[in-house]
């Protein structure tokens, strides 16, 4: 037995160490050969694991909030796990991976699964190494996966790619509840959090969320708006009910192949993007186009579609 298909064969048996090292392969190239094969091996069991997603504008709480309502979900022997995607900066694609240093404690607890990914100066807010973790989990075992993204405002509307609830927590104060709804994050939203219930101006803040959400267009799921306060733990389980009934209801109007589109679209994307990296470093016919728009012998909207040819025959494998 390969050392892939021995790695493999301890996901789908839950080893953690398993685990983590398969998410190492992913994190470090999502379209390395090993990494998949890893996918393409633990892909019959995945589909099972109920994702939520955490989003919000920063210094709203949301990893502390995690880090107070997960030890409630990990209950009657459910299983558990967060990915929290950390910012990174665009040029290094170094992390501070702040969020593990905030709730490692408080998870390791309770025996939570904890793994902290760089976005990798990526836009979306979201690495797509999060896609590839997140099958892994769910391929353990995991019941319940909680995907804790940047907080980078509109951007973070990607978070609709992965998760199947979307939790957006805002706070009282930091000018964020309108302006949240504003950007569009309304449309996405299954749940509103206003998180640090006992500041000033909280209730004020769940009434005028409330009040925009009554003359906007929902369908069957009318979204709520809770008042949380993380620190003392008011309001979580009222969260926790409302996660859960948006599961059960998710589950019944699951739209399969809208998921498997949105899967697709991410991947692709993903590998394009790597294509085209690889090819500005490597493929001589994509450098001296660059050169021609530098030197002005060709206009950049020449040289793109020049450009996006050769890609295209550098991933269907063409020399």
């Amino acid at each position: 037995m390969s050392d892939t298909e021995t790695l493999v064969r301890g996901i789908l048996d839950g080893d953690r160490i398993s685990v983590s090292r398969a998410i190492s392969v992913i994190e470090n190239d999502l379209y390395s050969d090993r990494a998949l094969r890893i996918l393409e091996g633990i892909n019959p069991r995945t589909g099972n694991a109920h994702v939520i997603g955490i989003t919000g504008p920063p210094g709203v709480g949301k990893s502390t909030l995690i880090g107070a309502m997960v030890p409630r979900i990990a209950v009657d022997d459910r299983k558990v796990a967060v990915v929290a995607i950390d910012a990174s900066s665009p040029f290094s694609k170094g992390s501070i991976l702040g969020n593990r240093i905030r709730m490692q404690e408080s998870l390791t607890r309770h025996g939570i699964f904890m793994r902290s990914l760089s976005s990798r100066g990526l836009s979306g807010g979201l690495s797509f190494s999060a896609l590839g973790t997140i099958k892994i989990l769910d391929a353990a075992g995991f019941d319940t996966i909680i995907l804790e993204t940047v907080g980078s405002g509109q951007a973070d509307l990607d978070v609709m790619l992965l998760a199947s609830t979307i939790v957006v927590v805002l706070a009282p104060g930091l000018g964020d509840e309108i302006q949240a709804i504003k950007a569009g994050i309304m449309e996405i939203a299954h749940i509103f959090v206003v998180n640090k219930l006992d500041r000033e101006g909280a209730f004020q803040a769940i009434k005028d969320i409330e009040d925009v959400l009554a003359t906007a267009s929902q369908g069957e799921w009318k979204v709520p708006v809770i008042g949380v306060s993380a620190s003392n733990g008011d309001g979580l389980d009222d969260l926790n009910s409302a996660i859960g009934k948006h599961a059960e209801y998710q589950a019944r109007h699951r739209d399969r192949r809208s998921s498997v589109r949105m899967e697709l679209n991410l991947i692709v994307e993903s590998e394009i993007m790597k294509a085209l990296r690889n090819a500005i470093e490597e493929d001589s016919r994509v450098t001296g186009i660059i050169d021609d728009v530098s030197s002005g012998a060709r206009d950049p909207f020449q040289g793109s579609r020049m450009i996006m040819g050769a890609l295209s025959q550098r991933i269907a494998g063409k020399k």
